[in-house]
């Protein structure tokens, strides 16, 4: 891939890319955008026209930024749950069930992946990026690479046992 001098350059080639990645770990489109914002304003402030491979460079800070994000939030979550608890009754427990329904089958069980695994999931499907090209991006070796995705396959045909038709039309879909 030829190497991009100018910031809008940068933006421009990488912008689905890195938008991608950050929508497939924070599953909400407008976090996905703010996330997006700050991978670029992160990725300028840097010597971005001395990188070799922008793209996976630009990748690993939209995990890693994702992955950030992820972690805080769900802390802000588990902290606003566990103060609300006593309070809950079955309407507002009914409403997040019937949130949960309309939300894609394919988000939530990447939702259900632990993050690590969910990280190397979606730079295998989703970017279609080579084992190799993972193990740069997640600064991880290429042999865990191999073992996160062997995991994932295996956490992710586990979910599917009660719909086994599903699970291989999702296969199908990736192949």
């Amino acid at each position: 891939m030829k190497q991009v001098t100018n910031a809008k350059a940068l933006f421009q080639t990488h912008y689905k890319d890195v938008f991608r990645a950050c929508n497939y770990m924070v599953h909400n489109p407008h976090d996905a955008e703010d996330l997006c914002q700050e991978v670029f304003a992160k990725a300028l402030t840097a010597d971005f026209q001395s990188i070799e491979n922008q793209k996976s460079w630009l990748l690993s800070i939209a995990m890693n930024m994702s992955r950030n994000y992820l972690k805080k939030r769900n802390r802000l979550i588990l902290k606003e749950t566990a103060q609300l608890l006593p309070f809950m009754n079955n309407s507002e427990t009914g409403q997040q069930t019937e949130k949960n329904e309309h939300r894609s089958e394919l988000a939530e069980l990447m939702m259900k992946l632990p993050v690590r695994i969910r990280k190397v999931m979606i730079l295998k499907y989703i970017h279609e990026c080579r084992d190799k090209e993972i193990a740069n991006i997640l600064k991880i070796p290429e042999g865990t690479v191999k073992s996160r995705h062997f995991k994932g396959k295996k956490l992710i045909k586990k979910l599917f046992q009660d719909n086994q038709t599903y699970f291989l039309e999702w296969r199908k879909s990736f192949e």
